[in-house]
C-alpha cells in the first residue's frame, strides 16, 4: 500500500536536549523506516550539525538534513495543537494520562488541515522536566518489563513510529473516515502559551501571588486545566478578549 496521501499528515518528533548523536541518527533512520518526515531538537548537548547523527544515520540522512534546531519546546512546537510527552513515571501535574495506543489513536484522528500532533522526548539521562511537560495534553508511558524499565531514547521512538504507522496499515477505514470530515482547529501550543503568558500578567499586577513559589504552582495547575479542555482556536482567541477587556477596565479605574 502507498503511504503517500498518508504522510503528509504524519506526527512530528521533537527531541528535548538530546545527549548522544549516535542515539539522534538513529532516530533518523526509525523514522524514515516508518516514513515520520519532521524531526525538531531543542538544544542539542553536542551541538549540530553531528557527525555521529551522520555515520547513525545510515541512508536517512535526508532526515537529518531537514531536521530543525530549537532552543526552547516553546518554540520547537510552532504549528503543534496536540503535544503527547513522553515519561517513563506518573507525574503530580494533573496531566492526562493515557496508554500509547490511546496516545497513536488520538494522534490519527487528529491530524488533518491545520492541526498537527508531535510527541515529545526528553534527555537520555533524566527525561522531560515538568515545565515541559506541563504544556501538554497528554502523557503516555510504553510499558515495560517493571523489573529493567530503562529504555534507550531511540528505542523509545522507534515503538511511537511503528506503532503509528502499523495503525495507518490496520485502521485505514478509520483514518480516511476521520479524515474525511471537516475538523475543528484546535489551538496551538504557541497561542496557549501566549494565554497562559497574559493570564499570568494580569495576576501578578493584580497581586494575586502571595509568592514566586505560589505563582509556579498555580500556573502550573492553569496551564493543566485549560489544556485538559482541548481549546480551540476561537476558544483561546475569546479568552485573550476576555483578558485584554480586565486589563483595560483595571487601567482605566
Amino acid at each position: 500500500m502507498s503511504l503517500k496521501k498518508y504522510k503528509r499528515n504524519f506526527p512530528v518528533i521533537i527531541l528535548s536536549n538530546p545527549q548522544l548523536g549516535r542515539n539522534i541518527g538513529s532516530i533518523a533512520r526509525v523514522m524514515n523506516n516508518f516514513c515520520f518526515q519532521d524531526l525538531r531538537i531543542i538544544n542539542p548537548r553536542d551541538g549540530w550539525p553531528n557527525e555521529d547523527a551522520k555515520s547513525t544515520a545510515a541512508g536517512a540522512k535526508i532526515i537529518l538534513k531537514n531536521t530543525k534546531i530549537f532552543s526552547s519546546i516553546k518554540s520547537a512546537s510552532n504549528g503543534i495543537n496536540l503535544l503527547f510527552s513522553a515519561t517513563a513515571r506518573s507525574r503530580d501535574l494533573n496531566i492526562r494520562e493515557i496508554t500509547i495506543n490511546e496516545a497513536i489513536t488520538k494522534s490519527i484522528s487528529h491530524n488533518k488541515g491545520k492541526n498537527k500532533s508531535a510527541f515529545l522526548f526528553g534527555p537520555e539521562n533524566s527525561g522531560l522536566s515538568n515545565d515541559e511537560i506541563v504544556i501538554s495534553d497528554y502523557t503516555f508511558s510504553i510499558p515495560v518489563n517493571p523489573e529493567f524499565t530503562s529504555l534507550n531514547l531511540s528505542h523509545a521512538v522507534m515503538v511511537v513510529c511503528w506503532e503509528y504507522y502499523k495503525n495507518i496499515f490496520n485502521n485505514k477505514n478509520l483514518y480516511t473516515k476521520n479524515n474525511a470530515k471537516e475538523k475543528v482547529q484546535l489551538a496551538s501550543i504557541k497561542e496557549k502559551e501566549y494565554f497562559f503568558s497574559k493570564l499570568n500578567e494580569m495576576l501578578d499586577k493584580s497581586n494575586f501571588f502571595h509568592s514566586k513559589e505560589m505563582n509556579i504552582s498555580i500556573m502550573k495547575n492553569m496551564k493543566a486545566l485549560f489544556n485538559r479542555s482541548s481549546l480551540t482556536t476561537q476558544e483561546i482567541n475569546t479568552l485573550n478578549g476576555i483578558i485584554k477587556s480586565l486589563f483595560e477596565h483595571n487601567n482605566r479605574a
